[in-house]
């Protein structure tokens, strides 16, 4: 890609309306992450959405963590991941669970 590439471009000037909108937000954002991860199943979907953990994998580790069931964190996961706060990011090895930068 060069770097006059439009997709880059918009890539640039969208990643600076969301930097402006967490500055705006930044006090909303830290208590909604506060009382999100009073719950230590969330949290635990948090710390280990790093990329590296598929759906199944999350589910399983984080469950046998908190000795929890898989059922749970799975919901927690469905949850997190419809308020965007964790994205799947498709490879050809599959999707892997990250977060999306919003409460960071």
């Amino acid at each position: 890609m060069s770097q006059n590439d439009p997709i880059d471009e918009i890539g640039k000037k969208l990643e600076g309306i969301f930097a402006i909108l967490k500055i705006s937000n930044f006090e909303n954002l830290n208590n909604f992450k506060k009382e999100l991860t009073k719950d230590q199943v969330n949290a635990n979907i948090l710390k280990l959405s790093d990329g590296t953990r598929n759906y199944s994998n999350l589910a399983s580790d984080i469950a046998k963590e908190l000795k929890v069931s898989e059922i749970n964190v799975k919901k927690k996961i469905s949850e997190l991941t419809k308020m965007g706060i964790i994205i799947a990011e498709k490879t050809s090895k599959g999707s892997f669970y990250k977060t999306t930068g919003v409460l960071d």
